[in-house]
């Protein structure tokens, strides 16, 4: 398995897959500011020359000092085979070398997976009431660098 940076290419086959891969309309998560203007942090796993994952995310400069991973998509004939992992593990390679102090991702309270997964690579988590809103929880995964 390969990871690299996300193409044009990509980016288009990832928005006509994204929702069948998260089995619901998740299409819009994928703005294409994440490969227009942040493309250099977006990275994608290839394996035979087939796109099977892929983690958007951005590196927060300044006092913040922090990489966010906005979305994670893994094709579902590859789940639980480390490419979650492997994405996330070159994202924290560079953050490192950025600078960044931590890194954030978000989901929304009462899924445990995403939980489960986060804590595995050594995230702390803490479900926050009204996150995104009004009744809108999110649990916030923080890694310290």
């Amino acid at each position: 398995m390969e990871i690299r940076g996300l193409t044009k290419a990509d980016y288009d086959y990832i928005i006509s897959v994204l929702d069948q891969w998260w089995g619901g309309p998740a299409g819009r998560r994928a703005d294409p500011m994440f490969f227009y203007e942040f493309g250099e942090h977006a990275l994608v796993a290839e394996l035979d020359g087939e796109l099977i994952g892929f983690l958007l995310g951005v590196m927060l400069p300044g006092p913040s000092a922090t990489g966010y991973v906005h979305l994670v998509g893994i094709h579902p004939d590859h789940r639980r085979r480390k490419v979650g992992k492997k994405l996330y593990a070159q994202f924290t390679e560079r953050c490192r070398a950025a600078g960044m102090k931590r890194i954030k991702s978000l989901a929304s309270a009462g899924h445990e997976g995403p939980v489960r997964f986060h804590q595995s690579m050594g995230f702390e988590s803490t479900e926050v009431p009204d996150y995104a809103g009004p009744g809108r929880s999110r649990v916030v995964f923080v890694k310290e660098l």
